[in-house]
């Protein structure tokens, strides 16, 4: 077994330093994967009599650990000994950058700012436990500056890395991928060494992208595995092969992962099968399902969303008067009205505040404000009663037109007289 074929790992093994340890998952799956796959009363129903009678499975008898979960997981690079092979170091590190493992690791991902391809310091990538093996740090830097794929860059003792080509998201990345994955069921209990194991297995029979242990959501390894080809005529050649493939002398369960899909949804609908607790999406190109509750949004739909944005807003909205088309439930334009009118965020505003304990400080404010109104009136009207109102002492007599003359408009003596406008007389209306 060459050490090139016992370093490549999937996602969930490609972790960071134990303080920011991830567990990515495989792509989503085109059904739900149920977690009691393994467990002996739901075997009849996994498989036909017929098969089952052929085949001699390896079966998991391994107990979950409820109190710890580390416990559950078994495997253990550290147990391998110290390496400096270049051609093994540059494998597992394009590994880690390549397009099956990196959109669906959400540690690669956001430590490289996805599609924006941001240098990754290569200490970072050392402290890996897988990487650990390699040894020492200036022998992993001078096999990855030989590297096709990636480009290091940096000063002595602070290389960094990227990939030379950045990342494209295409719809049919993870379509693709899922064509050329192929369930494999069989393995066993797991040991620190099934990992590299199953690597040097599945090697024989070509190139693989990845392999990923199936596990509980307690972290026990359910005796299966997903592994990628690298297409999909690859898989279906792995799947036909005559004689089957075997395991330490033991039968193996092979199908495509659309098929056990199928099977396991067959199951569940019969109601045969319980179906998993756990939604089978995960993470993939900066989309986490896990936040969807937790407000997770950004550009292209993801990313975390500011718990404060709406405070940001209100504070905005305060200092505008409430102007601009935006509004709550109440008087004015804009939003769903409830109250007077369309929208508007009167009644809103003052519903929000009462609930915020303020009902009562504003409604003084209103009283407050309502008095000095009053008060304001009350001058006006007494200013205006108290200026002395000027009547004229000339008899009034009706003009010739009905209407009084501007002489008689005089205001008594003293008074300006009134400015005379010369008029035409009107003539006479023709009989």
């Amino acid at each position: 077994m060459s050490e090139v074929d016992a370093t490549i790992q999937p996602a969930e093994a490609a972790q960071a330093p134990e303080a920011v340890e991830e567990t990515p998952q495989a792509p989503e799956a085109a059904a739900p994967e149920p977690a009691t796959e393994e467990q002996p009363k739901e075997e009849p129903a996994t498989e036909k009599p017929a098969e089952a009678a052929e085949k001699n499975i390896i079966k998991t008898t391994a107990q979950i650990d409820q109190q710890n979960h580390r416990n559950n997981v078994k495997f253990d690079p550290s147990t391998r000994k110290d390496v400096d092979d270049p051609e093994a170091i540059r494998k597992q590190v394009e590994f880690y950058f390549g397009d099956w493992n990196f959109p669906q690791d959400k540690f690669m991902w956001e430590s490289c700012e996805g599609t924006t391809n941001k240098a990754m310091p290569i200490s970072k990538i050392h402290s890996f436990k897988r990487m650990r093996v390699f040894q020492p740090y200036s022998a992993v830097v001078a096999a990855l500056r030989d590297s096709k794929f990636l480009v290091v860059e940096g000063e002595e003792g602070k290389e960094v890395i990227k990939r030379k080509v950045p990342y494209k998201p295409m719809a049919e990345n993870r379509a693709k991928a899922e064509a050329a994955t192929v369930y494999v069921k069989g393995f066993g209990d797991e040991n620190p060494d099934t990992q590299f194991d199953l690597e040097s297995f599945f090697a024989q029979y070509g190139e693989i992208k990845g392999l990923k242990l199936r596990r509980t959501p307690e972290g026990l390894f359910k005796g299966s595995v997903f592994v990628t080809f690298p297409d999909e005529d690859a898989a279906k050649k792995f799947i036909a092969l005559e004689p089957a493939p075997k395991y330490k002398e033991h039968d193996l369960k092979i199908m495509s992962k659309k098929e056990y899909c199928d099977e396991k949804s067959e199951l569940i609908r019969q109601g045969k099968l319980e179906p998993s607790s756990q939604s089978s999406r995960k993470f993939f190109e900066g989309r986490d399902p896990s936040n969807a509750k937790k407000g997770y949004r950004g550009k292209d739909g993801s990313g975390p969303r500011d718990r404060d944005d709406w405070k940001k807003r209100r504070d905005h909205d305060q200092k505008q008067g409430f102007q601009g088309g935006r509004g709550g439930r109440g008087r004015g334009r804009g939003g769903r009205g409830r109250g007077f009118g369309r929208g508007g965020r009167d009644n809103g505003g003052r519903d929000r505040e009462r609930r915020e304990g303020r009902g009562e400080e504003r409604k003084a404010d209103f009283k407050e404000a309502a008095a000095g109104d009053d008060k304001q009136r009350r001058e006006t009207n007494n200013m205006r009663s108290a200026q002395p109102r000027i009547q004229s002492t000339a008899e009034e007599a009706p003009a010739a037109n009905g209407k009084r003359s501007r002489e008689d408009d005089g205001s008594g003596e003293g008074a300006p007289a009134a400015k005379k406008v010369d008029s035409k007389e009107t003539p006479a209306a023709e009989a």
